[in-house]
């Protein structure tokens, strides 16, 4: 019996750089890890961060695992897009920089976001932990929620900053000893993750990175490296949009929030204030493809059909929806899915890559 014919509701939906996400149900995916060593040891450190989180009441606003194993991690289906906003502006082909953005999302979504992402980052830090890799990749959206995922770079707090990447991590100068050492990326905590926090609010409210719409050197090539030399020294665009989030902005960037959970207080602040603000903002259409997705969600899954053909489950977080899912999880493990999906790349196993397959279901 071929792969496709044992679990016709698998599907290749994604590839990351330590692992490949098969979709195993329209609320379910499972990562596995790659082959290579490398790999399977960020995949196991992924797995001692979900330990942790097991431990723990569930923060809503991080993917939620129903089950891991040596082999593999159940998640949530975040059905929309990461938090790239690329669809929204006009880029120069031969210099790569934005000339226009044609919308941003409407301002209370923005802070909405913005509260969602600091949350997040607030729980890990309450655990002694920063992410250690927070950009937009690692952010994901479904309909208009938004959540972290993607913790193999997750490190407690005091630990070297390894997976520094402009604009969303800075290379220390001479007067941060206290972080760091000149030219390294100093110790993962409120500063670095808060800097993130920082560059990614500025994506979500401007519509581009930082730096993404000035052209630094003639050469596009060259563009990164003066970003990161620019980041160095502490020299940031300048802020001309809504003055109370430019102002958070500004003082992640320049590490004024003594922790996250300081800033957590702030943005919560900032959400609270939504529904009696005035948001005349009309600019725009959620940037998730999945904003309009009306599919139906019957409320559990069918267990006796763990190949996601028939039967679902809701999106509340209670306990028996919770333990429907790992008992789901539980019986595709059983049933050998994890063992197959590791032995081979998905091509070898005769998968095509397809992209979100619910998103516009």
């Amino acid at each position: 019996m071929s792969l496709q014919q044992q679990f016709p509701g698998v599907h290749w939906v994604w590839h990351g750089s330590i692992s490949f996400v098969y979709e195993v149900h329209p609320l379910i995916v499972v990562k596995v890890p790659k082959s290579g060593e490398l790999e399977r040891e960020q995949f196991q450190h992924e797995i001692k961060v979900y330990e942790i989180f097991s431990r723990n009441p569930p923060c809503p606003f991080i993917v939620q695992c129903f089950q891991y194993t040596d082999n593999g991690i159940f998640l949530e289906y975040m059905r929309g897009t990461a938090l790239m906003i690329h669809n929204n502006n006009n880029y120069d082909p031969e210099t790569r920089l934005v000339t226009k953005v044609d919308k941003l999302e409407p301002l209370a979504l923005r802070k909405e976001w913005m509260n969602d992402i600091t949350q997040a980052v607030a729980f890990l830090e309450s655990l002694n932990l920063a992410h250690g890799d927070l950009r937009p990749e690692n952010i994901l959206l479904d309909r208009n929620r938004l959540k972290l995922s993607d913790f193999d770079c997750t490190a407690e707090i005091g630990t070297d900053f390894e997976a520094c990447m402009a604009p969303y991590g800075r290379i220390l100068n001479g007067d941060e000893v206290d972080q760091g050492a000149r030219g390294t990326s100093g110790f993962l905590g409120p500063r670095t993750e808060q800097f993130a926090l920082g560059s990614i609010f500025y994506l979500i409210n401007y519509g581009f990175e930082v730096y993404g719409n000035q052209s630094l050197a003639e050469d596009p090539e060259e563009h990164g490296p003066k970003v990161v030399d620019l980041l160095q020294n502490m020299k940031f665009p300048s802020l001309d949009g809504d003055p109370l989030i430019d102002d958070i902005i500004n003082k992640c960037w320049h590490n004024r929030y003594a922790t996250i959970a300081e800033l957590a207080t702030t943005t919560k602040t900032l959400f609270l204030e939504r529904n009696t603000e005035s948001d005349t903002n009309t600019e725009a259409t959620p940037v998730s493809e999945s904003a309009t997705d009306k599919a139906t969600q019957p409320d559990e899954v069918d267990s006796e059909n763990p190949d996601g053909s028939a039967g679902d489950m809701g999106q509340d977080h209670s306990p028996g929806d919770l333990s429907s899912k790992k008992e789901f999880c539980q019986i595709l493990e059983k049933r050998g899915l994890l063992e197959v999906l590791c032995s081979g790349e998905p091509k070898e196993l005769g998968f095509e890559l397809k992209f979100y397959r619910y998103a516009k279901s």
